[in-house]
């Protein structure tokens, strides 16, 4: 049988780079690794496919996002060294990341533990936050382009980058879907404005094949794909891969959710929402037998689809029991459920708030003064976490209220120490350090609501 005839570019020198061997290819160009010959510095050289090199609307688009992504800085971008055309090739060179891609990763090794997915969601996802407060949007986040080497995850291949500010002027053709189908948002399948929650999205998918081994919605063609990200409910991790915890379905339905709108509005607050989740349910193996802690004697563990699992306003489950996983319930006077407002509070510290107190004590949210007003006289909250920003507004309302103005106040507040002088300023009756854990809010709950307020 032949041999593959080896590739003519082997030993030769392209803008500088002399290359050394083959990286990889993939549906825009071959990968190539290289040493500059000046500086001595290895890097991958990615070489573009002559039919897209040759396209001028292509190579105006390429050396623009190439100048994009160049102008990024963060610890878990690639970053480019340089860009540009020469002998009628087209090129990028970046650094070289030792190691593999998720992709062969997950080829691997099938699946991954919880808390290593966390790790690599954690850098993915602060590289992609990065570029979206610098105006840009990925578009083809996907295992493929994260590198892995050792316990550090690089983003890399913005090569299909848009800039928001200049969403109405993208050199994308009309009708042409961007990504890879997989991982694709809706609003990239039916031409609606993509934005960075299209990137949460995509992280999302990621996170769920790391997780089960297997892509959101395994179909048979790109067609039935795309149509399952239009229109099929994303499917369980819980049933994909039983013994993960079951709150986290929640948090990757939110994610997952056709509706932008309903997302987590950054990659960090759905990956803080899933590490809340897993850190509730206690250490986990790297194995798909994973499971919570045994529940303390006469306590049983809540089954998938047990009444008692709800699932709360910002998309994320509160354990039915508490207590079954050594996290002690907070009730209010006279033995019933105590309520908690959050008025107004970030997505992290709700997270946070449910996980911490689940479904032994309710939680309500309410966003402006009016509104917390409107809860607590229906309701009657027997606490109010409120951001130190709106407390005094917030107190204002509760306290010059007849039925509100029992409820006590929490200042939630970067600070780790606020005085007397700083609570009663702000109408706040006590205060709580951002960011705060599980077992803060409980001990300061039980000091508010007084020692028989734990079951």
């Amino acid at each position: 049988m032949p041999e593959t005839p080896p590739d003519p570019r082997l030993g030769t020198v392209v803008a500088g780079y002399r290359i050394e061997g083959r990286i990889g290819r993939g549906g825009m160009g071959v990968v190539y690794l290289a040493e500059h010959q000046t500086l001595r510095r290895r890097a991958a050289l990615k070489i573009i496919v002559p039919d897209l090199a040759e396209n001028k609307d292509f190579r105006e688009r390429f050396l623009r996002e190439a100048r994009i992504a160049a102008a990024l800085d963060h610890p878990s971008v690639v970053t480019i060294y340089d860009a540009g055309e020469v002998g009628g090739l087209l090129y990028i060179a970046m650094q070289y990341v030792p190691g593999n891609d998720l992709s062969q990763i997950l080829r691997d090794e099938g699946r991954l533990g919880p808390y290593r997915v966390l790790d690599i969601g954690r850098q993915v996802g602060a590289a992609l936050d990065a570029a979206h407060r610098a105006g840009l949007i990925h578009r083809d986040v996907k295992p493929a382009n994260v590198l892995i080497d050792g316990r550090l995850a690089f983003l890399t291949d913005f090569g299909l980058t848009k800039e928001r500010a200049a969403a109405g002027a993208t050199l994308t053709r009309v009708g042409e879907v961007v990504g890879t189908t997989h991982y694709l948002a809706p609003e990239q399948i039916d031409g609606r404005e993509v934005d960075a929650r299209a990137d949460v999205y995509a992280l999302a998918c990621v996170v769920f094949h790391c997780l089960t081994g297997e892509v959101p919605f395994p179909r048979d063609n790109d067609m039935s794909v795309l149509y399952a990200h239009l229109h099929d409910e994303p499917p369980r991790l819980s049933e994909r891969r039983p013994g993960l915890p079951e709150d986290l379905d929640a948090v990757l339905a939110k994610a997952l959710d056709k509706d932008p709108d309903r997302r987590f509005a950054t990659c960090d607050e759905l990956i803080t929402a899933a590490r809340v989740v897993v850190d509730a349910a206690g250490p986990l193996a790297e194995s798909s037998s994973a499971g919570r802690r045994p529940p303390p004697a006469g306590r049983r563990v809540p089954e998938q689809g047990d009444s008692a699992s709800m699932v709360t306003q910002t998309g994320m489950a509160a354990p039915a029991t508490p207590a079954d996983y050594g996290i002690p319930g907070v009730m209010g006077p006279g033995g019933r459920r105590a309520i908690v407002l959050l008025a107004g509070v970030d997505a992290n510290a709700s997270a946070v708030t449910r996980v911490a107190i689940g479904q032994r004590c309710e939680v309500l949210e309410a966003s402006t003064s009016e509104e917390v007003l409107q809860v607590a006289r229906e309701r009657r909250p027997d606490v109010v976490l409120v951001p130190a920003e709106a407390a005094a507004a917030v107190s204002s309302a509760l306290k010059g209220d007849a039925v509100t103005r029992d409820a006590r106040i929490v200042l939630l507040e970067p600070s780790r120490e606020t005085s007397r002088r700083r609570l009663a300023a702000l109408g706040a009756d006590d205060a709580l350090a951002l960011p705060f854990s599980p077992l803060q809010l409980q001990v300061k709950l039980r000091r508010m609501l007084g020692s028989g307020s734990v079951a």
